[in-house]
């Protein structure tokens, strides 16, 4: 691994958890740097400014949990079985770190462009996984329109949810709504 690739790893790993404890707003290029151990002006070299950090945070975020989905998927038997999955691995990880970082909120912010990505990239995922059974279903409705409610769904209840247990209630039994009326007849 170069060199320059190995503290941009650092300062990657450095951004995510400094924007997971203070939030896009509360941080600062110098908070990064000292979290990474590396003068301001070398983070700088890496990242030409704050938002070009938060955005890479939010990339590679997206990218390790869609490789952690993809990687399990075909371990999994029925649609019910992996879209559950999915959506949990998905789903989750911003209730869970709310609940020990509470300013992580801005990770999930869809003013943000780098987390609009992110959902565009789920409700591929998703939509993938789907495809077979909308095409056979009476839903009548395309995979992509599906995946894009089901994602938004998932945002709806994460409002919602009282805890990490609540959350992971409401994703059974949303995905179970979605999976019985996907199934053909």
């Amino acid at each position: 691994m170069s060199e320059k690739r190995s503290k941009e790893l650092i300062a990657i790993e450095s951004a995510t958890d400094v924007f997971s404890r203070f939030g896009y707003a509360r941080t600062t290029m110098g908070d990064i740097a000292a979290k990474a151990g590396m003068s301001r002006p070398a983070l700088y070299l890496l990242f030409p400014d704050k938002q070009a950090a938060f955005d890479r945070v939010i990339a590679e975020m997206d990218r390790r949990t869609l490789s952690e989905i993809a990687a399990v998927l075909p371990t999994l038997k029925g649609l019910e079985a992996k879209l559950l999955h999915a959506c949990e691995a998905w789903g989750l990880h911003g209730v869970e770190l709310a609940a020990v970082h509470p300013d992580s909120a801005d990770l999930f912010d869809l003013r943000f462009p780098a987390v609009q990505r992110v959902y565009v990239n789920f409700q591929t995922l998703i939509a993938e996984l789907i495809a077979d059974a909308a095409s056979c279903s009476r839903v009548g409705v395309d995979a992509a329109e599906i995946a894009r409610v089901l994602v938004y769904g998932l945002r709806g209840l994460r409002e919602g949810a009282s805890d990490v247990e609540d959350m992971r209630r409401m994703i059974a039994v949303h995905v179970a709504i979605f999976a019985r009326a996907l199934q053909a007849d």
